[in-house]
């Protein structure tokens, strides 16, 4: 090499690495409020390639984490993903991202939100956003058709302090976001006070919703799903500064997922009387990570939703610390694909950056292939604002919109954020102290106490002391902070350990106690009220332990000094659960009163100890699926001597309306308000949502006695007639007890039920639970709560084919086991047969066997209408023949399905005819391999003594019944096609459906014979001629199906053997046999007997027929003579197609058996689980 080749070589290197430190290093960011848009420099296609291959890299060491058993193992039963799958369930990963995240810092936040319209006028938007502290950004904006809007009562604001302190989606009562099921169901609920905008008017009102959340759509991971080409576009507009910079731009600071589905439910506004249905195709968006407020510009979210199934989102940012414009979205097609948006022409800065916003613009997008152009116009209404911070860093306005895509007509709603810099008339708001359970768990040496006073830390443990005995220990320790003057009554906890040491070496109260628990689960027959009366007297009867007794004292003299004997105290059960979030136990364990000296509290705490096992709370504690026998603290409080004492509820307990406070007092002690023996005044607080309170009614009761202090505990009195028409309380004693319940409820996360006394002009604060019936599920809910997600309001769903299986309602756990596996197998059949075309999508169950109200419905659309020509064609009107037995594709149909699913091109075809050759060829090895491998399927569910290990044991089994589900729909698709192919010769090129044809069609049908299910008739058939010919056969019928069935189970003659033959054989099988929860006929023969005692009793039924039999093939014959070629073709297929169904029926009885199994080890986990 020369000099002057060398020269030429180093100044092309020279000249190669100005132009790369010119690519990827600049000495200044652009000042942010100077240009807040970079734009694309003469580098830009150059970066835009250089970014795209980063990106390349990125997604392959960043891969979809919810997805990827999808994409990878659907179709390997053996795979660790098909286990996945086939338990019916979410995986751990979904549950970890569903559930409420850890808020570390100040910036961090964790968020849920829900966007819907039903296409014609009614919007709903609602978003909790929780921060640290107990704070929330929270978001509620309902719009309905008449233009009434309902917003939250500090709107515009959004900032709501005093959250429910736990991790959970509960704003402060009114707004809560409930799991159901991970990625696939959600409730979401609002019970509280709304600002409602109505005809130019505005007022406040009292609004409740009730909504499910169903998913149709997989969950879409913005942060692994992004559009290469999009972010590279956004990048390359940045200046470039290395690798790190590169890592920031291409990595969002937060996480989440965003997902397709439907929220229906109900709505009620009290002022304008009944409850009115909705029913939204929705957005939501789960999100959490460090927000960007303080460098977040601009943000544009437009949600889509078309009426032909099409449904999208588009985002565009811009964020100084990040990509000054950055685009992404996603668009779900009614053909159940999900895809990202990898083009857009939405630009920030020509769209409402420098005036109003356009009340027309359009955009265009593509995705897979795709182009779409959406055009926007912006309804008259008038648009909602919305500002985030405090003070407000930013204003979000709502804009409710039409929506045109593609000439397809729907609703948008577009939300503008933007940065603010104006006035904020709020200051900063701090949470009052939380008052819960500490975060940690109890020491050793505090489960070992016996006594815990109640300014001792591990007294606020309920597991320790009880409900009430925690809350009580939670409440002295913030007495200083409440906003009026109250006390607690001083006392101690005896603690739960306290009770078990009582009782723990004692052999005769054991053996009682697991008696008590024989009877109510049903292992021993007795009665439980019996039980109960006796491990209560014997508990009674125990003496309290010395230990104990030496701990009682000290604490007595610790609270109360030598004043201990003279004092009046209550003893008051505080068992585990009682007053907790979900149930209250109020008045099912007894309070003493009135306890004097040391034996008095003896006696009283033996009592509180018995009441645990008292017939009522026994019962309660069953019926809610609690404990039995969970465990007793016991409260010892000194006794205030009351003149006027009563409880306040700080919202309606009837409605949950928190506009209407009630408060009900009584003159004495509160007993006689509580055990509602005496007729109490009643005061009605109004509070307005700035927390005015005034007294708004007052009701005189009749108070005709009180309860007081007495000598030896209380007594009732006889209130003076000059009382009983006065009030006992004043306005200005309300009030103050309503300012007490208004932070309670603001310390405690929620509605509280308060009681109280006053004494001397004292106020003292003797209980504070949660109001527990407020979050009771509507009768909306309960209908509805399985229901599957229905795409558009023209699609068509019959009971054809799942009527049989699945007759009339279908039971919960029928539901999410036996028909949501075989909506899932159905899925995995569709996959087989359109490969690319199709994609399992376990997150919507329901897609092909719709579930509504509790039945099963087919989707005439997606399951029937994905393969098909131009024109209806006779393969589609086959189709039809096959599998409803009567033509029901229309044109309107038709054209839903060729929009949905386009016309069937080369490609499916060819996989239509692969599968029909495949399952003509191997339908035999499939049906051997299901007799191997299900004939004698079973899980040993009698073995298991532990629910949980059983119940693990019964989902780690759960893919099985997938397997055997999967194979039934693969045999029962040859069975079709070989009748498919039947119709199609009997057509022979007809295109007019003559009586002739259908009379073919129907010989067709009928020529099918020796099929499983047709010997239980003729079976059963057997078993009445054989009770005929008995000489009991009179008995029989008149004696009533118990004892019939019980002469049948043990006759030694020839109807005995049939009808436990005919058990052997199919007693896994009955009516509804598809539901696990049904009974078989071998669970429970009286059904069946009841059938045969009928037929007994109408001996002409079981006549033969006279009529001479006809051979299978003689309209074959008669065909043959007219057209010898259609007669060979029928003659080959004919046979396969009668085999077929015989097939078809057979792997069916295999899925019943299967069914049979699980119903066995559903059953056996149901009486653990009593246990």
């Amino acid at each position: 090499m020369d000099a002057s080749q060398c020269l030429v070589l180093l100044f092309t290197a020279l000249v190669f690495f100005a132009l790369l430190r010119k690519l990827l290093w600049s000495p200044q960011v652009p000042d942010f409020l100077r240009s807040p848009y970079t734009h694309p420099g003469p580098w830009y296609p150059l970066k835009i390639m250089a970014a795209r291959v980063w990106l390349t890299w990125k997604l392959i060491k960043i891969p979809r984490v919810l997805n990827n058993v999808i994409d990878r193992e659907y179709d390997d039963v053996s795979s660790e993903g098909y286990k996945q799958i086939g338990k019916l369930a979410p995986t751990n990963a979904e549950m970890a991202w569903e559930q409420p995240h850890q808020l570390k810092t100040m910036i961090d936040f964790d968020g849920l939100s829900f966007y819907g319209t039903d296409g014609s006028g009614t919007f709903l938007q609602v978003a909790i956003n929780r921060l640290i502290n107990r704070q929330a950004q929270v978001t509620l904006l309902f719009t309905v058709k008449d233009g009434t809007v309902y917003q939250l009562p500090v709107a515009p604001d959004t900032l709501i302090s005093n959250t429910y302190g736990r991790d959970s989606f509960n704003s402060n009562g009114a707004l809560k976001f409930q799991l159901i099921e991970a990625m696939r169901k959600w409730r979401v609920t609002f019970n509280g006070l709304a600002k409602r905008r109505r005809h130019g008017k505005e007022s406040e009102v009292h609004l409740k919703i009730n909504l499910l959340w169903a998913a149709f759509s997989r969950p879409f991971e913005f942060k692994r799903e992004f559009s290469r080409k999009l972010l590279a576009q956004g990048m390359a507009r940045e200046r470039w500064r290395g690798k790190l910079e590169w890592s920031q731009m291409s990595e969002p600071t937060v996480d989440g997922v965003d997902q397709w589905g439907v929220l229906c439910g109900t709505y009620q506004d009290s002022s304008l009387g009944d409850e009115k249905e909705i029913y939204l195709r929705s957005l939501r968006q789960r999100r959490w990570g460090q927000n960007n407020a303080s460098t977040l510009r601009r943000k544009l979210d437009l949600i889509g939703t078309c009426e032909d199934g099409n449904y999208f989102y588009l985002s565009a940012t811009s964020d100084s610390a990040r990509l000054t414009h950055e685009v992404w979205g996603h668009i779900y097609q009614p053909n159940g694909f999900l895809y990202k948006i990898n083009a857009c022409d939405l630009d920030l800065e020509s769209l409402g950056e420098k005036g109003p916003f356009p009340n027309h613009f359009s955009i265009h997008f593509a995705a897979k292939n795709r182009n779409y152009h959406a055009v926007i116009h912006l309804l008259p209404s008038t648009p909602t604002e919305h500002f985030i911070g405090r003070p407000w860093r930013h204003r979000s306005t709502t804009y409710p919109s039409q929506l045109t895509l593609n000439s397809r007509q729907g609703r948008a709603m577009l939300v503008a954020t933007h940065f603010y810099d104006g006035n904020c008339p709020l200051e900063s708001e701090v949470s009052v102290p939380y008052l819960s359970a500490p975060t940690r768990q109890p020491s050793s040496a505090e489960l070992e106490k016996l006594v815990l006073l109640f300014d001792e830390e591990a007294c606020r443990f309920d597991s320790l002391v009880g409900g009430k005995g925690s809350s009580l220990a939670l409440l002295t320790s913030d007495l200083k902070k409440f906003p009026v003057e109250c006390k607690v009554p001083a006392g101690f906890c005896v603690t739960v350990n306290a009770w078990k040491a009582q009782l723990k070496n004692n052999e005769e109260v054991g053996a009682v106690f697991k008696h008590l628990e024989d009877v109510a689960t049903g292992v021993v027959e007795g009665k439980l009220e019996e039980s109960c009366a006796q491990a209560e007297k014997l508990v009674s009867s125990v003496p309290v332990d010395a230990l104990l007794q030496d701990c009682i004292r000290e604490a007595l003299q610790e609270i109360f000094g030598d004043d201990a004997e003279q004092k009046r105290f209550a003893v008051r059960s505080s068992a585990v659960g009682e007053d907790g979030d979900v149930l209250s136990s109020a008045g099912q364990n007894i309070t003493v009163l009135g306890c004097q000296g040391f034996d008095s509290l003896k006696k009283g705490l033996q009592k509180c100890w018995a009441s645990l096992l008292s017939y009522q709370s026994v019962e309660y504690r069953r019926q809610h699926g609690e404990p039995l026998i969970p465990g007793m603290g016991v409260v010892i409080q000194e006794m205030v001597d009351a003149e006027a004492a009563g409880v306040l509820f700080t919202v309606n307990p009837n409605d949950g309306d928190p506009g209407k406070m009630i408060l009900t007092a009584n003159y004495g002690l509160g007993e006689s308000v509580v055990s509602a023996s005496a007729d109490p005044d009643t005061f009605y607080i109004k509070r307005t949502a700035a927390g005015e309170l005034s007294v708004s009614s007052r009701m005189v009761g009749s108070k005709q006695s009180k309860i007081i202090l007495s000598n030896d505990g209380t007594r009732e009195e006889k209130i003076t007639e000059e009382d009983a028409v006065v009030l006992c309380l004043p306005d200005g004693k309300v009030l103050e007890i309503g300012q007490l319940g208004v932070y309670l409820e603001k310390a405690f996360g929620g509605p509280r039920d308060l009681e109280f006394a006053v004494s001397r002009g004292a106020l003292y604060l003797l209980q504070a639970r949660p109001v527990t019936a407020l979050d009771a599920w509507t009768d909306f809910e309960l209908r509805h709560e399985f229901d599957s997600p229905i795409l558009t309001d023209s699609d068509y769903f019959t009971k054809a084919n799942t009527g049989e299986v699945f007759p009339g309602a279908t039971s919960p756990l029928g539901l999410s086991v036996t028909a949501s596996s075989l909506d899932l197998s159905f899925q995995f059949v569709m996959k087989e047969q359109f490969g690319k075309h199709f994609e399992v999508n376990p997150w919507c169950i329901g897609r092909f066997n719709l579930f509504h109200q509790n039945q099963v419905f087919i989707n005439v659309i997606d399951t029937f209408q994905r393969d098909i020509e131009e024109e209806i064609t006779a393969h589609h009107r086959s189709v039809d023949m096959a599998i409803f037995g009567h033509l029901v594709s229309n044109s309107t149909m038709h054209q839903i399905g060729k929009q949905r699913f386009g016309i069937a091109g080369w490609g499916v075809k060819y996989l239509r005819f692969r599968h029909m050759f495949m399952d003509m060829c191997f339908n035999n090895r499939r049906v051997k391999r299901a007799v191997r491998k299900f004939s004698d399927y079973s899980i040993p569910s009698e073995k298991y003594i532990d629910s949980q290990k059983l119940y693990d044991e019964i989902c780690s089994q759960l893919p099985r019944l997938l397997e055997i589900s999967n194979i039934h729909l693969q045999v029962s698709r040859a069975g079709t096609i070989t009748q498919l192919i039947a119709f199609i010769i009997l057509l022979d090129g007809r295109d007019e459906w003559t009586p002739e044809l259908y009379g073919e069609m129907a010989q067709l049908l009928s020529s099918i014979s020796n099929i499983e299910s047709a010997d239980v008739p003729v079976a059963l058939k057997q078993i009445a001629q054989a009770i005929l010919k008995s000489e009991d056969a009179k008995e029989f019928s008149e004696h009533s199906p118990e004892i019939a069935s019980v002469w049948l189970e043990t006759d030694p003659g020839l109807a005995g053997r049939l009808f436990r033959s005919f058990i052997a054989r199919h007693g896994h099988r009955g009516i509804k046999e598809f539901d696990v929860a049904t009974e078989t006929w071998a669970m429970n023969t009286r059904p069946l007997v009841s059938v045969l005692q009928s037929m007994v009793a109408n001996p002409a039924s079981l006549a033969p027929t006279s009529q001479p039999t006809k051979s299978n093939d003689d309209w074959l014959k008669i065909i043959g003579q007219s057209k010898p070629g259609k007669y060979r073709a029928l003659k080959f297929f004919v046979p396969r197609s009668r085999n077929a169904v015989i097939a078809r029926e057979k792997t069916k009885s295999l899925l019943i058996r299967t069914i049979h199994v699980f119903r066995m080890a559903y059953r056996r986990l149901a009486h653990l689980l009593v246990r």
